[in-house]
């Protein structure tokens, strides 16, 4: 028979994996490249023992793993990502999507009243993971996604369309913002900001600085919440009655964050927890509580 069998050949590039990673590790790195490579799930392997794959297929998993021997996360070795329900497209021109940010995103579905929301604004969209999972839900919205990428921007466009999410894409620099959506009444603000300071750099997997996009993952020791006062000052002169804006921090920042919100005139603040108990989500409104506790 032509081609390699399956099962053999994911054994191989499992052992050979198992010099960086440990072993479970290197079992779900193979299981990924399997699937998001060739789509070839785990249920497949199973029913089909004696499947075999191409030797152009057998390249790509051997290229695939000297670049994860590398260092190179897995999401932009197959180029793709999960983000709940929806498949993502992700370059370094792009952070790679987290669980903590799509935690948020199911806090924002489960507290918000679906019909609510007629206008959103994600700010910082990278990928539009959040804006496409929000338009997604939130059928009826007005969806409008900001970032000072083109090159994200771009790549948010193609996610947008493969998920079939109507999102509406704007370039721009929340710094100083010249785009005529901020002029206009919005409902619901989600962001998850650049909020990891220089000095934590050091404490940072390789993996992260060396492939991810600094842009989109440091602020100055010296103003660590630049870019939530800005979104927040903006947020304040836009927001309609009983508007919400939610925010993915830095875990070390609860406080600080509850504290800039109250002085900037949302007396209603929360910081909410996630999956492993830390501080990493803030709900901000001025004239409303969440329709659900959480």
């Amino acid at each position: 028979m032509f081609g390699f069998n399956l099962q053999k050949t994911k054994r191989h590039f499992t052992e050979v994996l198992t010099v960086k990673f440990p072993q479970r590790e290197a079992e779900q790195l193979m299981r990924i490249l399997l699937e998001d490579l060739f789509g070839i799930d785990l249920k497949r392997q199973l029913m089909n023992p004696e499947l075999r794959i191409d030797e152009f297929q057998h390249f790509q998993l051997e290229q695939a793993v000297k670049r994860l021997l590398a260092g190179e996360p897995v999401q932009y070795v197959t180029g793709m990502a999960r983000f709940g329900d929806i498949l993502i497209k992700v370059s370094p021109s792009v952070l790679i999507p987290r669980p903590e940010t799509e935690e948020m995103v199911q806090k924002i579905c489960a507290s918000v009243p679906k019909e609510k929301p007629m206008r959103i604004w994600d700010i910082g969209t990278g990928s539009g993971c959040i804006a496409i999972a929000l338009a997604k839900h939130f059928e009826n919205a007005e969806v409008i996604a900001f970032d000072v990428s083109e090159e994200a921007l771009q790549m948010a466009m193609e996610n947008a369309e493969s998920n079939g999410a109507k999102v509406t894409f704007v370039q721009d620099d929340i710094m100083n913002p010249t785009s005529v959506f901020f002029a206009q009444p919005v409902d619901l603000v989600v962001s998850n900001p650049p909020y990891v300071c220089d000095s934590e750099r050091a404490a940072m997997e390789a993996n992260v600085l060396d492939w991810e996009p600094e842009t989109a993952l440091f602020v100055p020791d010296d103003d660590p919440l630049l870019f939530y006062r800005q979104i927040l000052a903006l947020s304040k002169k836009q927001l309609n009655p009983n508007g919400q804006i939610w925010f993915e921090i830095n875990e070390r920042m609860g406080e600080e964050m509850l504290s800039l919100c109250r002085e900037m005139g949302f007396a209603i603040a929360e910081i909410l927890e996630d999956f492993a108990g830390k501080p990493r989500i803030c709900y901000a409104c001025r004239n409303c509580f969440r329709q659900k506790k959480l």
